[in-house]
């Protein structure tokens, strides 16, 4: 019947039939209700018995006279309405209606929705009907004042009154109460949530303070932020509740206002990302575009009038159609964000935290406007997705991140090398990229939900009174919760949140079932009344199959996490119907999609894709697609850290830090966090925090699928009585009491009812007696051991009578004593008649428990002997069988001694040989072992006495080699000290001849013009000229010979002698004349110029060539330091060459020192003693043979080996000076006069070339400090270094090869200055190489 009424939902009840069955037969003109399934919103049809028939009956419709043939269990009795000036008559309370079934109910929930009475009671159970506009004086101040302290009944229904009767019993008996308000998507479970909430603040209101008041305030408040944060507009309901909540209101021991909090469950993160046409994310987007200001806006990137994919239905058709669906509600969402900003205020929510809020809200609408980015087509795997620049750019600003990291981590993704804690980067599918994007814009929304809740809480916690007690204790305050949490769901599609969303509901009605219904039976029968139980359902295999769902979730999510292939979307579902079909329970509950071809024409899902399990309200299908990425709370790590190293500190904020626990474990951050088990904890924790509560039921319903006014749809509104349980309760508070009152409480309420007379009888004759006097119908009430039950209606009677100060009739009560009387006699005969008749009862128990006993022990000992008898026969025979074993054993260990005692006589007979046989071996090989210990232990005296003087020897060749070592770095130093001293006393006494001879010339200048004026005046301007000319050339080559060579100086002052006593005759060679005979002629065509300004000039000019000299020295004594430093670098690396070729010894040979090598062969001696004369002819200017031949100044210098050469070693040096200066001026001005063909040839016999003689010059410098230092070396030294490899010797060299390169550079240079004119060239800023000295640390020379 239910199935036809419902429209094929199937949906047990065991109370429905049995109301029709249990009241008398019906019969021809009884009032009847009859199934009307040919209706699309009609369930039934008024109508009259017109003939009966064995099992059904013949009904005729009283809208059209239509006869129909009506089975007798689908009749329903009905009953006329009393009516008043036209109006019909409605039940406040369903349980007072005359016919108690599903038709009267739902016409009676009609008629009521009619006259726009929006609540029924049904017993304590108050039913609200959504009417989908503002009723006019309903609510108010007003009406909570009517209310309070009301009984239940004594006004009209309404949540007020359910308010204030848990508000009551909460300051009465100091006990927490609880309202689960419960309903479909729609129903106004939160309006009436709100209205409830209302109250409360009221009723506190009488006993508030400021600090209540200011509570009360924010507990309001805090309803518009949730609303906008967690509501949404759906298909089913505009402001639909996409989570749960559990409000508690705390009260202290007077009932005021001290305290609020608010707990939620499983927020919908999906619909952030996605919602089906019609539909819309959570208000507070659209909010945020319509109420904030346009500068806002902007500053948010964000444009009022553009369509935001993220804000945009994912399956919209017509972009019109949506935009003026859109547009009714636009007003509403302009008055909401001014709502929402004040309310953010009031909760403690500075200014800054709330733009910080819209500015993370902003950056998620920016981030979905990246979700339709994909890969081009017939792109390679190693490309990237190309992202919205513009959008990607105001994302990041908004969320404090890195405009590259935030594109990198939504594009790439970082992929862990095997045995490696190394990363590399690999491009995102568009499926990963859109996983990786959903998943930042999820975790981020929910984020911003639970921070805006957590400060909601914190808020309350601000106000919390000194003296409060501690958080978790409840000794002291008592709350109120109000839970709000999501109806059943049966949407188009159905997916991972609608099952969290039904199982709670399921879990909440089997609750309500077991607490309710199930306590209600239980309670009848403790107290002794007559019950027959009925047929409840029982929702256990729903929640068995459910969890099984979840464990097999969390198995494949964390496979899925660990990027394992079994970890896909397809293998859970398969896995899990397979799983639900083992167990019988289980497979009537869950099962799987049977495919058809009409299913898969229409889109529907086939086997792998869901599956489908029948809920207390019907059977919903699930699509399992995207299962398990929804079930793992862990965001990805790339993303997680763009969160924490966000620049805002409010997105810092939501920054979920990795379990401790999990990452002690693991060793390492867990890569899984299931949302199931989690949401699983948190209902249980809820029940749990419902079982400490007086509950109150609140069950809200909506008339019609179109959320309009005035339309009542039967159909609809019944399936949601029958899924509520609504029938089940209506049938048990019917037929049973709805209303029970202890006897004490009772007595207390009533006593002055009865005369002092009934005060000496007992509470339960008391009682009754009451029920006598004034006519209560004896089927209206009954007595337990405890309680007294009353029907509906009748608590309300006596209370009535109680006020009006009703008295019972005397006569009645005289019969009431006489009955009272009576049944004391009775009782008393019936004692004594007990007591006399007990102890023969007794004696005849007992004589027949000893025959029954007796009985049974003859019978227990007939059937035992026969046994025991076999038994010890069988016993017998064992023991006969072990003797014979035993027997068998002692001659098997006797014949086991005997063996043994021949084995070990036979192996002493074998030892007493073999001792025998290593004696005779002993004895004669004692003297040759002894011999062979001795010669061992002196063969190691003698390799130990080796192994120290190896040791002592070597101590002494480093001892050597150290002192040797310090030695020469103290020759070194020696030598540094002497040249820099030297050095500094040439620069001194340039100085002092430069400063005389300025002052000099200025004298002499003077002088002459002074006696060239008094004879010809041009004359003496040209000679003027000349003289100033010539002063800068001998200048400038004055510096280049000061630079060459430390003999220059003395040169020069030579040259100035000359030039003060006015003679042109230098004291050099006639060929190092550098003057043309050009250069006078064309300067006696000058014209005469002023003795003043040529004198000015030529001061001028002296200047500017002595700070161009002073910048030449500078850089000349730079590149020496340079050099310098190379040098060292060089011989650094020669040193650790030579360290490794001459690697230490074995232990058996002998240390050489560092300036010697090993012996060599004959051959390689040959090879060195041939390299080293190859070598010494580059300085030499003959060959072998021609020994006598003269040799140059540069040679002569070098061959310093004996004492004449060494005494002579100065004037050497000084013609080897100006030898040297003598080449380096031909190389700078290869076209002067003074440069001859036969000195050019005398240069080129030296070396051949100008490098020859360079290298020369360095090896003699190399070898020229030592032997100046050191004494002349004796013939065995002379051998000693001819050892020398000729590798030490090539290395020596090398710096000087090195710098060969820097000379042919600087040899360019001179070619260059060769082909300019000589005015050019003479003003050119030439570099002239100063001899450089390097040093030798290892053999204390230098070169």
């Amino acid at each position: 019947l239910v199935q036809n009424i419902a429209g094929g939902r199937s949906v047990q009840s065991a109370c429905l039939r049995p109301v029709a069955s249990q009241m008398s037969p019906f019969k021809a003109g009884d009032l009847v209700y009859v199934p009307y399934p040919e209706h699309k919103e009609q369930a039934f049809r008024a109508g009259v018995v017109q003939e009966l028939a064995a099992d059904c009956a013949v009904v005729r419709i009283e809208d059209g006279g239509e006869l129909r043939n009506v089975g007798r269990e689908e009749l329903r009795r009905r009953f006329l309405r009393s009516s008043g000036e036209g109006v019909a008559s409605t039940s406040q309370d369903n349980t007072s209606l005359v016919h108690m079934n599903d038709a009267t109910i739902l016409e009676n929930l009609q008629a009521r929705h009619a006259e726009d009475e929006i609540y029924t009671y049904t017993a304590s159970v108050l039913l609200a009907m959504n009417p989908y506009r503002d009723i006019q004086g309903l609510y108010g101040p007003e009406q909570c004042a009517l209310y309070k302290g009301k009984h239940l009944g004594t006004l009209p229904p309404h949540p007020y009154a359910i308010a204030d009767k848990a508000y009551r019993a909460l300051v009465r008996d100091q006990k927490n109460q609880g309202f689960i308000i419960s309903g479909e998507s729609g129903a106004g479970k939160t309006e009436t949530a709100k209205i409830a909430m209302q109250y409360l603040g009221f009723a506190s209101g009488g006993a508030a303070t400021d600090l209540a008041a200011r509570i009360q305030d924010r507990v309001l408040q805090a309803q518009p932020i949730l609303e906008s944060f967690g509501n949404s507009v759906t298909m089913r309901n505009n402001n639909s509740s996409r989570f749960g909540k559990y409000n508690r209101v705390y009260f202290d021991s007077k009932g005021v206002l001290v305290d609020a909090g608010v707990t939620t469950y499983l927020l919908e993160t999906s619909r952030v990302t996605f919602h089906s046409s019609s539909e819309r994310t959570y208000h507070c987007f659209y909010e945020m575009l319509r109420g904030m200001s346009d500068d806002k806006l902007k500053e948010l990137g964000l444009d009022r009038d553009k369509r935001y994919t993220l804000l945009a239905a994912s399956d919209s058709g017509d972009v019109a159609d949506e935009a003026e669906w859109m547009k009714q509600f636009q007003s509403r969402d302009v008055k909401n964000f001014q709502r929402l900003c004040e309310a953010l205020g009031t909760v403690g929510f500075s200014q800054q935290a709330i733009d910080d809020c819209f500015k993370v809200l902003a950056g998620i609408v920016h981030l979905g406007d990246l979700v339709d980015a994909e890969r081009e087509e017939g792109a390679s795997e190693e490309s990237c997705i190309e992202l919205n620049d513009e959008s990607l750019k105001n994302a990041a600003e908004l969320l404090g991140m890195d405009t590259d990291e935030l594109g990198s981590c939504l594009k790439r993704r970082k992929v862990c090398v095997p045995g490696r804690s190394s990363f590399h980067e690999v491009p995102r599918t568009t499926a990963q990229f859109r996983h990786a994007l959903h998943s930042l814009i999820k975790a981020l929304y929910k984020r911003v939900f639970e921070h805006t809740v957590q400060r909601i809480n914190a808020s309350f916690k601000e106000l919390r009174p000194a003296d409060a007690p501690v958080e978790g204790a409840d000794d002291e305050w008592r709350h109120i919760g109000i839970l709000d949490i999501y109806g059943f769901e049966r949407l188009k599609h159905n997916s991972f949140e609608q099952l969290c969303i039904n199982l709670a509901n399921e879990r909440l009605q089997q609750y309500f079932i077991e607490n309710v219904l199930v306590a209600e039976q239980d309670l009848y029968r403790r107290e002794g009344l007559e019950w027959t139980d009925l047929e409840l359902p029982d929702a256990t295999p729903v929640f068995n199959t459910i969890a099984q769902v979840f464990t097999t979730l969390d198995e494949f999510s964390q496979q899925q996490a660990k990027g394992l292939a079994t970890g896909t979307d397809d293998r859970f579902c398969t896995d899990a119907v397979e799983k639900a079909s083992k167990d019988p329970k289980q497979r009537e509950v869950l099962s799987k999609i049977k495919q058809n071809f009409r299913r898969q024409a229409a889109g529907g899902l086939s086997e792998k894709d869901g599956f489908i399990i029948k809920h207390y309200a019907g059977p919903v299908e699930y699509n399992t697609k995207g299962w398990l990425d929804k079930n793992n709370d862990r965001l990805l790590q790339e993303c997680e850290a763009l969160i924490r190293d966000s620049e805002l500190p409010f997105v810092q904020s939501l920054h979920s830090p990795d379990d401790p626990a999990s990452e002690k474990r693991s060793g390492q951050v867990s890569l899984f966090k299931s949302i199931s088990k989690k949401y699983s904890a948190d209902l249980e924790n809820l029940l749990a925090t419902l079982s400490t509560c007086h509950l109150h039921y609140i069950r809200c319903f909506k008339p019609n699928e179109f959320q309009k006014p005035n339309i009542f749809n039967q159909k609809l509104v019944l399936d949601q009585i029958v899924q509520c349980g609504t029938i089940e309760l209506v049938k048990i508070m019917h037929d049973g009491y709805p209303n029970r009152c202890l006897f004490d409480e009772m007595v207390g309420r009533f006593r002055e009812l009865l005369p002092e007379s009934f005060q000496r009888y007992g509470q339960r004759t008391f009682i009754e007696a009451m029920m006598l006097a004034y006519d209560v119908p004896k089927e209206e009430w009954a007595l337990g051991t405890s309680r007294l039950f009353l029907k509906a209606g009748q608590l309300k009677a006596l209370e009535d009578m109680r006020a009006e100060g009703a008295a019972p009739d005397p006569d009645k009560l005289r019969q009431i004593v006489s009955g009272i009387i009576r049944k004391r006699w009775v009782r008393a005969k019936n004692a004594v008649q007990l007591c006399n008749y007990l102890p023969h009862f007794l004696a005849e128990i007992h004589a027949k428990r000893a025959a029954v006993a007796l009985t049974r022990h003859s019978l227990f000992v007939s059937r035992l002997f026969p046994k025991l008898q076999a038994s010890r026969e069988r016993l017998k025979q064992r023991r006969l069988i072990a003797r014979r074993r035993l027997l068998a054993l002692v001659r098997v260990v006797c014949w086991a001694k005997a063996k043994a005692a021949q084995v070990r006589q036979k192996r002493v007979e074998r030892m007493a040989k073999a001792l025998f046989l290593a004696s005779k071996i002993y004895l004669r090989t004692r003297v040759w072992v002894a011999g062979a210990r001795e010669r061992a232990s002196e063969a190691a005296k003698r390799i130990e006495a080796e192994r120290r003087r190896e040791a002592e020897r070597q101590a002494e060749e480093r001892r050597k080699i150290e002192e040797e070592k310090k030695q020469m770095e103290e020759e070194r130093q020696k030598l540094e000290e002497d040249m820099r001293r030297r050095e500094e006393e040439e620069a001194e006494k340039r100085l002092q001849e430069a400063a005389q001879r300025e002052a000099d010339e200025k004298a002499k200048e003077a002088q002459r013009h002074a006696d060239l004026e008094a004879r010809e005046k041009a004359w003496e301007e040209e000679k003027a000229r000349l003289e100033a000319e010539n002063q800068k050339l001998r200048e400038h080559r004055n510096s280049i010979l000061e630079v060459a060579s430390p003999q220059g100086k003395r040169r020069q002052h030579l040259r100035d002698e000359d030039f003060e006593g006015k003679t042109r005759v230098s004291t050099a060679p006639a060929d190092e004349d550098e003057f043309e005979v050009g250069d006078s002629a064309s300067a006696l065509r000058q014209p005469a110029v002023d003795p003043d300004a040529l004198q000015k000039q030529m001061d001028e000019r002296i200047k500017a060539l002595e700070e161009d000299m002073r910048k030449r020295q500078e850089a000349v004594m730079q590149q020496m330091k340079e050099l310098q430093e190379k040098n060292k670098r060089l011989e650094a690396q020669v040193a650790v060459q030579e360290r490794t070729q001459n690697a230490s010894p074995s232990p058996e040979l002998s240390p050489l020192r560092m300036d010697q090598t090993p012996p060599k062969s004959p051959g390689n001696l040959r090879n060195s003693i041939a390299g080293r004369d190859r070598r010494n002819s580059r300085l030499s200017t003959v060959s072998s043979s021609q020994g006598n031949r003269r040799q140059s100044a540069a040679h002569q210098a070098l061959a310093g080996n004996d004492v004449a050469t060494q005494q002579d070693g100065t004037a050497s040096q000084r013609k080897w000076w100006a030898e040297q200066r003598q080449f380096l001026l031909e190389d700078l001005f290869p076209e002067s006069p003074g440069s001859t063909p036969g000195r050019t040839n005398r240069r080129a016999s030296l070396g051949g070339s100008a490098a020859n003689c360079i290298d020369a010059e360095r090896n003699r410098r190399a070898s020229q400090p030592a032997q100046r230092l050191a004494p002349h070396p004796e013939p065995e030294a002379e051998q000693e270094n001819e050892s020398i490899p000729q590798a030490n010797l090539q290395k020596r060299f090398e710096c000087a090869d090195n710098d060969r390169e820097g000379e042919g550079q600087a040899g360019q240079l001179r070619q260059q200055s060769a082909q300019q004119p000589r005015g050019n060239r003479m003003s050119t800023d030439s570099k002239v190489r100063q001899p450089k000295i390097y040093w030798n640390d290892r053999h204390g020379g230098a070169r």
